[in-house]
Order: C-alpha cells, then sequence, then structure tokens
C-alpha cells in the first residue's frame, strides 16, 4: 500500500513478517516502561546489522520497489512509554548517508505511538508490518506512547 501527502510517500506491506518471527524479535529487546523523558538511544536499541532480517527486508524491497540498497545499520528499537519523535529527516539529524528508512513493527498492543510525516500522512502501526521511505525528503516522526512499549526494527539504507 502507498500512502501519500502533501508530496510525501510511504509504503507500506503487512504480514512482511509472521506474528511468531515478530514476537522472537520482541523478546530481545528489554521493556523500559513509563519514563518521564525519552531514555538514551544506547538503552534504547540494540544492533542488527548483521542479523539475517537486513537480507530478508533488502531483497524484498529490491523485489517491489526496484530499488538496490545498501544497509547503514539496523537497530532493535524500543519507543517506550512517554516517549516520541518531533519531524525530522536525514539531511539534518546526523544521518547525512541515509537515503531510506524502513520499520518492521513487532507489536501493536499500544496506544499512540503513530508514525507521522509533514505532510500529512499518519500509520498506525500493526504488527508485522514493514513501511519504507526516502528519510531524507520525508519529515517524520513519532507520536507519543501512552501505554506498553512500541517496539521496532529500523533500518537505515544507503542508494
Amino acid at each position: 500500500m502507498l500512502y501519500q501527502a502533501s508530496g510525501d510517500k510511504v509504503y507500506a506491506y503487512e504480514k512482511f513478517l509472521s506474528p511468531a518471527e515478530c514476537d522472537r524479535y520482541y523478546k530481545k529487546i528489554k521493556d523500559l516502561g513509563h519514563h518521564e523523558e525519552p531514555q538514551p538511544w544506547d538503552i534504547r536499541t540494540k544492533e542488527l546489522t548483521d542479523d539475517p532480517i537486513v537480507k530478508k527486508v533488502q531483497s524484498f524491497i529490491r523485489g517491489k520497489l526496484r530499488l538496490n540498497l545498501k544497509i547503514n545499520s539496523c537497530q532493535l528499537q524500543n519507543w517506550h512509554i512517554n516517549s516520541f519523535s518531533k519531524l525530522h529527516n536525514h539531511s539534518d539529524e546526523g544521518r547525512k548517508e541515509t537515503k531510506y528508512n524502513s520499520l518492521i513493527y513487532l507489536n501493536d498492543n499500544y496506544l499512540g505511538g503513530e508514525f507521522v510525516t509533514k505532510g500529512g500522512i499518519i500509520i498506525r502501526p500493526k504488527k508485522g508490518m514493514l513501511t519504507i521511505f526516502d528519510g531524507q525528503k520525508v519529515y517524520h516522526g513519532v507520536k507519543r506512547v501512552k501505554n506498553n512499549d512500541r517496539k521496532t526494527i529500523i533500518l537505515w539504507w544507503s542508494k
């Protein structure tokens, strides 16, 4: 499915990972629960760049979108209760080498946590969903998570 609004484009593919695959990755990063302030990145993430999930996503994107992407980084990511991300892109946030972003949502049993873009796209993630978008062009963020940790696999790609 393609979401479009005001020039923003986000591709979303439901059931990219099975519930069992999501659960396996979900358990690899601990729950953090509620915190008044966002926890440091190194507490909220776990490195996955050498995991087989990278090749699985890379092959899928190549087949669906005809993009031959090179992985920069892949991480498990925990958006704990009360965390959020302001709108940003990757030409001004320290990831200038990143062209595209992909996310795989590992759970959907939380309130808030919607993926949003400056152009007005709002995606309520579903467990197992894969998204991909141009992280340099599309200003994107995450609405505040209200209950239960929101866990994803995030991949940063260069062309």
